[in-house]
């Protein structure tokens, strides 16, 4: 999900008020004190590991530092560093208008969000943790923010009083992102034990899961039963993580929303589909006029504002994802959920009904594999489907309303969000089912209740109802208090059992390929179907297999 969401969120709340002091926790690194408000503890900017600073900037992350006496850890901490001044007034203009929102509702909530930009710095590795006060033995929740891995934090915006009422622990991380977090170069790989590099942002999160089974239990929580969740980059960690040999045994169930990791494939030593990490790495240390020897050190020795040109620049930028480095990812994560060799834990992955009703409009392809192009005539619309579905071409044409040229921007739309959210949701409980684990299926419907609203259920709107967070002003009604309280209860029992399902709730079917069902979180009403898109989906499986198929990068 885009930083522009997370600004806009953050606008709505207000600041920690009150409380009182939470007993001090003995934690990895010293002791720290947090709050206590309404019955529930709060500690937040926890580090759980080192400053990665100077030296240790694209290093995988070390033990932390300690420290002397009792931390207090009752305000935010820092972002991780990233581009403050990026494009999300329009993200945000787009967002408020088209949800029916008067004009005043606009400008008011766009001008807040400019207000304060995030603080943001290289010394961003800590945690939030949210729990019932006297808490025992509950199952966590560690949640992974989106935002293009390049955006975001895991910071106040995601504390949920409602959801740990639930009776679970939540935790929520900073991880690296963009060029910190995603660089890949030779010489990084020289100097890692396992030869990798790129990863440095999920080896953050994998640090973060291993401070939670070191200590959590301090907090209420059992490190027996930890369920990772992320929406949009969020969900594609989540993805990978399951397809990472470094989280056996931290994981114990997983919940992707509107991202998979499935359609990713940058590697750091192959050019495939985008040129390779390595590339790139040696590129940016050539614009920084430091190529030759020791890149890497002198790449240290400047500060984030002398790096900051490359940390921004598009061409760079669309690199800085979770790579294929044969250690941390050592094949594609569709590679790993097609052979069925991820972590077999329950599943709960979905995606939205309009996801590109935003997300589209900032340049993103209409089929994620194919050509960076966003058709604007029948004629380029013709050739993109007949380029990228082949002799399925027709049978994909004939979902979208495509009568003439004027049809065929809103139908690329709705297209990029089929082939970048929609059908990898259910290709990942399609193949997580054939690998023998469990996975619930859903599809969010809900858009927001205006007469004027043109969004849809797009991008990121099902977060509102998972953290019980609503942005100010944005239309409302009963519907969503009943969707916050069916979500909330369903991610918190499949937290606690591993199936969401409970008496009080509408029954949730088990995906099965030959049944295909879901979870309609409907605009009126939840229920139990068949999957409404899925004969969509199958028409578009031969474009990844393609794409698998000429993927011969991080094979073993």
């Amino acid at each position: 999900m885009l930083r522009s969401l997370t600004v806009l969120f953050l606008a709505c709340l207000m600041a920690a008020c009150g409380g009182r002091s939470a007993a001090p926790v003995e934690v990895s690194g010293g002791w720290i004190e947090g709050l206590v408000e309404d019955g529930l503890v709060i500690y937040r900017n926890v580090p759980y590991a080192a400053p990665p600073v100077a030296d240790l900037r694209w290093r995988a992350p070390q033990p932390v530092e300690p420290w002397e006496g009792v931390r207090a850890t009752t305000q935010s901490g820092p972002a991780c560093w990233q581009n403050t001044t990026g494009g999300e007034a329009m993200f945000i203009e787009r967002l408020t208008q088209g949800a029916g929102m008067s004009g005043f509702a606009t400008w008011l909530l766009t001008t807040a969000a400019s207000w304060q930009p995030p603080e943001v710095s290289e010394d961003c590795l800590s945690l939030n943790v949210m729990a019932p006060e006297g808490g025992s033995n509950l199952p966590v929740m560690f949640w992974i923010h989106g935002g293009g891995h390049q955006f975001g934090s895991g910071g106040q915006v995601y504390e949920s009083s409602s959801l740990v009422r639930e009776g679970i622990v939540l935790v929520s991380i900073n991880y690296r992102l963009g060029l910190y977090g995603f660089m890949a170069h030779p010489e990084l790989s020289a100097e890692h034990a396992h030869g990798s590099s790129g990863n440095y942002g999920m080896m953050d999160q994998v640090a973060a899961l291993e401070w939670v089974q070191a200590n959590i239990e301090k907090f209420g929580g059992d490190p027996n039963n930890v369920t990772i969740f992320g929406e949009s980059a969020g969900g594609n960690s989540v993805g990978q993580l399951l397809a990472s040999p470094l989280s056996k045994g931290l994981i114990h169930r997983a919940i992707a929303q509107s991202g998979t990791g499935i359609h990713q494939f940058q590697a750091v030593d192959a050019a495939y589909e985008r040129t390779s990490g390595y590339d790139v790495g040696r590129r940016i240390a050539a614009a920084a006029g430091v190529s030759g020897e020791l890149e890497i050190k002198a790449l240290r020795s400047m500060t984030t504002e002398q790096l900051r040109p490359y940390a921004i620049d598009p061409a760079f930028v669309d690199t800085f994802h979770p790579q294929i480095d044969g250690y941390v990812l050592p094949r594609s994560t569709a590679q790993t959920f097609f052979e069925g060799k991820q972590l077999p834990v329950p599943l709960i992955v979905g995606s939205n009904a309009d996801e590109g009703s935003v997300l589209y409009y900032f340049g993103l392809p209409a089929v994620e594999g194919g050509p960076l192009v966003q058709p604007q005539n029948q004629v380029e619309w013709d050739q993109l489907l007949a380029s990228q579905f082949a002799d399925q071409a027709a049978v994909v044409d004939a979902f979208y309303a495509v009568d003439g040229d004027k049809d065929v921007p809103k139908a690329a739309e709705h297209l990029m969000g089929d082939a970048l959210f929609g059908r990898h949701a259910f290709y990942m409980a399609q193949r997580h089912q054939a690998a023998g684990a469990p996975a619930y299926l859903y599809f969010y419907e809900r858009r927001p209740p205006s007469e004027t609203q043109t969004l849809g259920a797009t991008h990121g709107l099902e977060i509102s109802h998972v953290f019980g967070r609503f942005i100010p002003m944005m239309p409302k009604d009963e519907r969503d208090d009943e969707l916050q309280t069916q979500m909330q209860g369903y991610w918190a029992q499949f937290a606690r059992t591993g199936s969401p399902n409970r008496d009080d709730l509408p029954k949730w079917v088990a995906f099965d390929d030959l049944e295909a069902q879901e979870m309609a979180f409907g605009h009126e009403r939840s229920y139990a179907r068949r999957s409404v898109r899925e004969n969509r989906y199958r028409a578009m499986a031969g474009q990844l297999e393609s794409r698998l198929a000429a993927a011969t990068i991080g094979d073993n």
